[in-house]
């Protein structure tokens, strides 16, 4: 289990991986509002629409096996 320390949080325990991107802000703008909306974290939201791309290429054949869950 990782330990991680963020800016705000404190820290936070997790066994989940990191993933790093770089996005135009216009999009990390969006997201931080839609997230806000949802009332999600931004990295819960993140995961989730990976999580449902993940799933629509599994259904169309793009990706065979278990890439999560």
């Amino acid at each position: 289990m990782n330990v991680e320390t963020t800016e705000g949080m404190g820290s936070v325990a997790t066994n989940k991986a990191k993933v790093f991107a770089y996005i135009d802000p216009e999009l990390k703008e969006g997201l931080e509002q839609l997230a806000e909306r949802r009332n999600r974290s931004v990295s819960n939201l993140v995961e989730t629409l990976i999580q449902q791309e993940i799933e629509k290429a599994k259904e169309a054949g793009e990706l065979n096996g278990k890439a999560n869950k």
